[in-house]
């Protein structure tokens, strides 16, 4: 059996009681180990450095392992210890910022230096221990890096390992993006998706349901990921046994389709995770003693998730990128930008370059207003592109969009207007950035939503003011001449611009105006289709090597076990193939199929109750 170590750093209990000078001082000045569990070693403390890279030279000569996995490299608190201010000082001269501002370079570079420092201590620690075992498999935890920008753990330091792993514990969403994430983060395939037995890591005896871990697991290999259970050890050294033949029982349902795995992923959508967004414009103000603790609830994340749960439920071929595939995104027929709050100059033009080639692009809200250095503009960087300019922001909390075209309401049937609210609010005063920004088409652009205000607006309204139509609502009253989703032919590519991230409402009107603008981007043309139940994942992977196409379906209902659902579907083969068969897998059983005349082939599965794959082989 190949063994995987696993080594904590950071998180030291030991290290941090016996040697209390190493500690992380929060910035607040509060002493961390006193309000946790968890004693943590700053980065940044030379014998501690030198600690962890002992650690390695005695675990790799008195062991074998086949495996290492690092977890916890980020930063629990801003640490604000001598060495932390001492090093800071050296590389830009000034002493650590005391406030929170995403449009200030001071802020910004600030944050950057905190993320450089875990990429470098995490390529310093991969280094040893390739020096030690120049064969063995390395990896970290990346999970950390999906939360917001205070544990400073980046998406970039995924270039030191050998394969990605993750240890997460949301909802089906979560890991519907994180997988799709992983297979273009990790440098050699497959990526691995970890998760617990139990409901919850601080809960030592509740188990999940064995549906909901067959769930998980059958869903990693659906994206053809690797997948781990983790499991506390009792205080007294022993395990749970009949959990552990659960475990058993789950992984031999899904091993019969390991041998069929692999390839590279087929996607006609990219939607573009930052992790520079990974912010919130409503923190500027904030005192950086006065923050606390990490989070997964952030602005461009909720649009990231809501745009990739509304492309899944109707089936849109999408994959979850990032700034790693900036030179490659040509290979997208459309590219979603969803509220990603702040953008470097090189990202930008390379979008700006991929729409002009012919490329087809979705942004909304503040979409290159600010750039990751700290720098907000006056307009968009990308305003060219978008069609429309930004002008302010909009001064009320409620605002609508209201359709432009017969086509665009019909999106939207039974309602007229689709609604926005604002959900978060500044610290300080202007600049806000966390509201909605009022804008101005170009000549050439066209407007397909335009504003809609309620009754009294800017204002809520009060009992003695009476600037309000509806004693719990805002009902909309009052259509203004700004324009709020914009189309634009730029180059010989099109983009479209939302001023609301309607990506990020889970409902029905919010997600399909958004599934009709990326429909509409798309000339209603895909890679592969579904005809099926919403809670159906379709994945489709060119394995180029057996000249065939694996398309797996995955039936992942909120409530399980899944209902059995049936699935028409459709695949086109690759430029200059076609397809000669099609058959059920593992099982080997022929499935009939019709081709057209373009040589997209259509067959149906009658039943699946939770994972079925096919294989559709051209020549």
């Amino acid at each position: 059996m190949a063994a995987c170590a696993y080594y904590s750093i950071v998180f030291d209990n030991w290290a941090v009681e016996t040697h209390p000078e190493w500690a992380q001082r929060p910035a607040s000045g509060s002493d961390f180990r006193q309000v946790a569990r968890y004693g943590v070693c700053c980065q940044n403390h030379p014998e501690y450095r030198s600690y962890e890279m002992a650690q390695l030279e005695d675990l790799f000569s008195s062991y074998h392992f086949d495996a290492l996995f690092l977890d916890m490299i980020f930063w629990p608190v801003i640490c604000g210890c001598d060495h932390c201010r001492r090093r800071y000082r050296a590389e830009t001269g000034r002493e650590i910022p005391t406030v929170v501002d995403w449009t200030t370079p001071e802020w910004c570079e600030f944050q950057t230096a905190r993320e450089r420092w875990t990429r470098e201590f995490t390529g310093e620690l991969m280094a040893k221990a390739r020096s030690l075992a120049p064969d063995i498999a390395l990896t970290h935890n990346l999970a950390p890096a999906l939360a917001n920008w205070v544990l400073a753990q980046p998406l970039a330091a995924s270039v030191h390992d050998t394969f990605v792993a993750g240890d997460l514990y949301g909802d089906r969403i979560e890991q519907l993006v994180v997988s799709k994430m992983l297979l273009h983060l990790s440098e050699t395939r497959p990526a691995e998706f970890m998760t617990s037995l139990s409901a919850d890591l601080s809960d030592h005896v509740t188990l999940k349901s064995e549906e909901q871990m067959r769930a998980q697991a059958a869903a990693a290999s659906a994206m053809s990921s690797a997948f781990l259970f983790i499991d506390a050890i009792d205080p007294i050294g022993t395990v749970n046994p009949e959990a552990y033949e659960r475990v058993g029982r789950v992984f031999a349902s899904i091993e019969r389709w390991e041998p069929y795995l692999g390839g590279e992923p087929i996607e006609d959508v990219g939607v573009y995770f930052s992790a520079h967004s990974q912010m919130d414009f409503a923190e500027n103000g904030k005192a950086v003693a006065n923050v606390f603790t990490a989070s997964r609830n952030y602005p461009h994340l909720d649009s990231v998730r809501g745009a990739s749960r509304a492309l899944q439920r109707v089936h849109i071929p999408f994959g979850v990128i990032t700034r790693k595939q900036l030179g490659q995104l040509e290979r997208y027929r459309a590219v979603i930008l969803p509220n990603v709050l702040r953008i470097d100059r090189d990202e930008a033009e390379a979008l700006r370059n991929y729409v002009r080639a012919g490329g087809r692009l979705y942004a909304s809200r503040y979409a290159s207003l600010v750039e990751t250095r700290g720098v907000r503009h006056d307009d968009f960087m990308l305003s060219d592109v978008f069609g429309a300019s930004y002008q302010g922001e909009e001064p009320g909390a409620f605002v609508y969009l209201k359709p432009a075209s017969a086509t665009v309401a019909q999106w939207i049937v039974p309602q007229k207007f689709v609604g926005w609210r604002i959900t978060s609010h500044p610290l300080s005063g202007p600049p806000m950035l966390c509201g909605i920004p009022r804008l101005r088409a170009r000549p050439a652009a066209k407007i397909l939503a335009s504003l809609t205000v309620p009754y009294g607006y800017p204002a809520r309204g009060s009992v003695s003011d009476h600037r309000w139509a509806s004693i719990h609502s805002s009902p909309p009253w009052e259509d203004l001449d700004f324009p709020m989703v914009v189309l634009n032919e730029y180059g010989a590519g099109r983009a479209v611009y939302s001023a609301a991230a309607i990506e990020t409402v889970d409902a029905d009107a919010h997600a399909n105006l958004f599934v009709g603008l990326v429909r509409m981007l798309l000339d209603d043309e895909y890679a592969y289709t579904a005809e099926t139940h919403p809670a159906l994942w379709m994945s489709v992977f060119d394995q180029r090597e057996q000249n065939r196409l694996m398309a797996s379906f995955l039936n992942y209902q909120a409530e399980l076990p899944s209902v059995p659902v049936s699935v028409r579907f459709s695949l086109r083969p690759p430029r200059g193939k076609r397809f000669r068969s099609l058959r059920a897998v593992p099982e080997g059983r022929a499935l009939e199929f019709a081709l057209g005349d373009d040589g997209t082939l259509r067959s149906e599965i009658g039943s699946v109750a939770l994972l079925a794959m096919v294989l559709a082989e051209y020549e």
